[in-house]
């Protein structure tokens, strides 16, 4: 009975670790200041050709206004005409930003999941047969937790050069390719979803002790466990279009967990037990358009 528990509650962490991640785009606090930001820069466009302010401005400045607008527009579009393929990777980068700044407020994308694998204390026996009649109605949930995401995901404002293991670009068409591997993270406990090399990018599951509220009827002895969520083989991949906009993309990564001498305990009844190992992998996919 206390086998069986352990891999009925061990199969539900796995289930609820990798439900949690990717559920939001980057904080509301982004999204909010990139909307102000475009609100003032639409504002001082208008302000800029308003009538009050030509009538106050000399012919001479008036000029002197639009051919900065000119040679200003013209830069921004040698940027993205030029040859993706000689950009440096800072340049990649900040065009990646820019995009992914200008497409969030604008777009929704799917989240998909599908797990590969669950052990608990290493499937020796009859244990192993009842992970394997278990793990299909796992993999049913999973689909079903499948949903759309708002906004770009990832952390994108603070992604760096040095969050990536491989970063390129070019042309595709009309469209600019930019195709990035992270660098692999692996999280303890706790962790922050926008953090981190696959944070920056993709977003990761985060503060994992939050998992014990999906399962009220237990105390879960999080702090007290040895467990590791790394994510493997990160990457991203968009087109952006000619008005530096990100048209589709994917992101995706495989979410491998380990744990040991995790204790759980029911909270009514006295039954509760130590699961001593496991684990398990899922993948995950953000797929925009």
């Amino acid at each position: 009975m206390k086998k069986f528990f352990s891999l009925l509650l061990a199969a539900v962490m796995i289930f609820t670790l990798a439900a949690c991640g990717g559920e939001k785009s980057p904080e509301e606090q982004t999204t909010e200041q990139v909307q102000v930001n475009e609100e003032l820069t639409d504002t001082v466009g208008t302000d800029s050709t308003a009538p009050s302010e030509t009538e106050a401005t000399t012919e001479g400045e008036a000029e002197t206004t639009e051919l900065n607008e000119e040679e200003s527009s013209t830069e921004e579009a040698t940027v993205l005409d030029a040859d993706p393929a000689n950009w440096t990777d800072e340049q990649i980068v900040s065009v990646y930003k820019a995009a992914a700044r200008k497409t969030h407020p604008h777009v929704t994308s799917v989240q998909t999941m599908t797990m590969r694998e669950l052990v608990v204390n290493d499937g020796d026996g009859w244990l192993g047969k009842l992970v394997d009649m278990i793990t299909p109605f796992l993999v049913k949930a999973l689909e079903k937790n499948s949903k759309e995401v708002e906004g770009i995901t990832g952390g994108f404002e603070n992604l760096t050069v040095s969050d990536a293991k491989s970063i390129r670009a070019y042309k595709s068409g009309q469209y600019t390719v930019i195709e990035m591997t992270m660098k692999e993270q692996t999280d303890g406990i706790h962790g922050d979803a926008y953090s981190g090399t696959v944070g920056h990018a993709i977003t990761v599951v985060g503060d994992i002790s939050v998992v014990e509220q999906e399962l009220p009827q237990f105390d879960i002895g999080f702090e007290e466990s040895d467990i590791t969520l790394r994510y493997a083989n990160p990457k991203l991949k968009v087109k952006i279009n000619e008005n530096g906009m990100i048209e589709s993309g994917e992101w995706s990564y495989r979410v491998v967990v380990n744990l040991s001498n995790l204790r759980v305990d029911a909270k009514k009844v006295p039954i509760g037990a130590t699961v001593k190992t496991g684990y398990g992998s899922v993948d995950y996919k953000i797929v925009l358009n």
